[in-house]
Parts: structure tokens; sequence; C-alpha cells
């Protein structure tokens, strides 16, 4: 027996005067599941969210929520009468309001199960959940970001929502704070068991809290995926981009005099079994490679290093770059430079040499008219 989604978007289309938002998206966000929608600023994610939670009203399409339709050519359900949470990127909290009367507020004025003589106990609830009950009667003007936060998400949760929108949440705290919340998040909705459709452009937010992704762009959907399967073998050309693959060199597949496929590229030759190629049914011609920087290794081997690439450059630029030590090479005779990563900090300055290798099963393979 198939579970039916939480939430289904079917052929949305959204114009604004002549400009489309979006174009014929579909989107499903199943009971239970993290839904990440990922795109850079300006794809449509915001938009979307907000005619699914009845804000904006889209010009064709369907959308329902826990099996009901709340949205069509016929039906168009206010947002109190969809049965979700929202949290807000600039969260949205009444300042001249204590915690406790921003909680209460969807008890009073949106349909739930909750009787009135439990509004409090069931603030208390959720407050405890979302770790502030200590807060309960403070003034929200006396709450740093992250208490702000929480105080939203209490909101959003109050009255028990079978669906969760969350629009860039985690965009106004500061780096520690947002890794305090991703777990925190990912806690919630285990002991809640509440769908969540999350928009984000930080790709890092997306893959670490989604079951899936929804890569968007220009109102339109590009690729949907696991985040393992986005990110380590992307379809489209974008979703290649957008993940993350800062390496990119351009080659031609060739055959060899014993008859084997190879890839010669102005860095290195390596052969085509030993990659991961994407194929189209072409066996030769132009090609598109990309190969992580944290996939580029430091370090020489004496001999044959088990089919390892081995390559000499120049470092032109180096530094600590969040959690990781950040080298760009450049190679003589060659146009392509390879950022490298290290998860250890390198004694390494500008103009040094430097030897690396590289596994040829970590470089992607493409045919050129697709990358």
């Amino acid at each position: 027996m198939t579970t039916q989604p939480q939430l289904t978007v079917t052929g949305l289309d959204k114009r604004f005067g002549s400009e489309y938002a979006h174009r014929n998206v579909d989107l499903t966000v199943d009971r239970d599941e993290i839904v990440a929608l990922l795109g850079p600023s300006g794809c449509g994610k915001t938009t979307l969210l907000r005619c699914i939670a009845g804000v904006e009203v889209p010009d064709s399409g369907e959308i329902r929520i826990g099996g009901e339709t709340v949205q069509s050519a016929t039906v168009s359900r206010p947002p109190e009468d969809r049965d979700l949470g929202m949290v807000f990127q600039n969260y949205a909290i009444w300042p001249h309001k204590t915690v406790y009367e921003n909680v209460v507020f969807p008890l009073k004025y949106a349909d739930n199960p909750v009787p009135k003589a439990d509004y409090e106990d069931r603030v208390e609830e959720i407050l405890d959940l979302v770790q502030i009950r200590e807060l309960k009667d403070a003034p929200a003007t006396d709450l740093s970001g992250g208490q702000q936060q929480r105080t939203s998400l209490a909101r959003s949760l109050v009255h028990d929502p079978d669906l969760l929108l969350m629009d860039e949440p985690l965009s106004n705290l500061d780096r520690e704070l947002r890794k305090e919340m991703r777990d925190e998040l990912q806690r919630l909705q285990h002991e809640l068991g509440v769908s969540v459709l999350y928009v984000t452009h930080d790709q890092e937010e997306a893959f670490y809290l989604a079951d899936r992704v929804v890569l968007m762009r220009d109102g339109e959907t590009v690729e949907r995926g696991r985040p393992g399967e986005l990110h380590r073998r992307p379809s489209s050309p974008f979703t290649r981009r957008f993940v993350g693959v800062h390496n990119r060199f351009e080659g031609t597949v060739d055959v060899d005099a014993a008859g084997d496929r190879v890839v010669r590229t102005d860095l290195v030759d390596f052969p085509l079994d030993n990659v991961d190629y994407v194929s189209d049914g072409v066996s030769t011609g132009s090609v598109a490679c990309f190969l992580r920087p944290a996939d580029v290794e430091i370090g020489g081997f004496a001999g044959r290093p088990d089919g390892r690439l081995e390559l000499t450059g120049t470092v032109v630029a180096e530094g600590i770059l969040g959690d990781a030590y950040e080298m760009t090479v450049a190679f003589d005779g060659a146009g392509t430079d390879l950022v490298v990563h290290s998860e250890t900090v390198r004694d390494r300055a500008r103009g040094d040499e430097i030897r690396l290798h590289v596994r040829p099963e970590s470089i992607q393979v493409y045919p050129i008219t697709d990358a």
C-alpha cells in the first residue's frame, strides 16, 4: 500500500505580469520527510513556498495538503485553513509581545484541535521541545537571534501541523548557531514526524538536512534526488556547477595505439575506462571533466602509484577556507588551474612547487554538449 504524500504540487504556474515566476512545477513531500528546495537567489523558491502557504495565488495548477485540495481552478483555501506551519527568514516575531503571546497566537486564530483550556499547557509543551521554556514570559525584545528563531519555530509547531514550510530559516544566524539549529531541526522533525519543505540557497544546509533535494533555476525544476545521488553523480550541467564542483577541464576522447579509449587533456591523459563516464552513447569526441577539490591529494610517490595520476604544478594562491585549507595550483603549458582542498593546514606559499595525485575513478566525464 502506497502512502499518499503530505504535499503534492501539480502543474503550478505563477506569473507576475508577463513574466513567469514558475512554469509547470511538480513537487511532492512525503510523510515524515524533509525536502529541500535549493537554488540561487531569485530562482522562485520563496514564491513557490508562498503559493503553497496561500499567501500568493498561482495562475494554474493544483496543491494538495494531507490529501485535500487547498488550491485549484475551483478551490483557494486561506492560509489559516491549510493545516501548515511556516517559519520565516526574519522570524516575524511581534516585538511588543512575550514569548508566550507569540507562540499561542496560532491556537487562537487558526483551526486546531487544542481546547482553549489547554492552550497554556500546549505552549509550555512546545517551548520545552525547542528548549526555551524558561523564556515563556520574556519580552521578544530581550531575545537573541537564536532564541527568536526557536520562538518562531515553536509558534509554527504549536497547533500540530502536518506540514512545515521553512523559508531560509537559518540565514540570519552566525556560523556556529546555524550548525546548532541544523541539529535541532533534525531532532524536532524526527520527534514530531512532521513533513518539512525547506527553502534555502545554501547547499550545505540542503544536503545536511534533507531526505531529498529539489534543485531549481528560473522558476523550473532542474533536477531532484537524494543528496548523495546529486552530490556524486548529478545529471544536469547546472547541478554539476551549483553543487560545488570547482574544477572543470575539457578534453577529447581518442583511441590509442592499443585500441583503448583515452581522454586527452592539457593537464594529463588517462584511460576512459578508469573514470566515471556518464555516456550518451558516443564513444569519441569532446568531453568535460569534473574533479572535486577534496579528491585532489597532495604528495608524490616513488614509482607508479597504483594507477593514480601524478601532476606537478605551482601554488598561485592558498589560505584557510572554513574547515579546509585551499590551494590553487597552476601547471606549465596548461590553461587549467586546479583548486585543492586539504583537511590539514599546509605550510605552503605562493610560488612553491607542489606534487599532486588523483585517482582516475574520482574524475567525472560528460559529453561536452551536456556540460
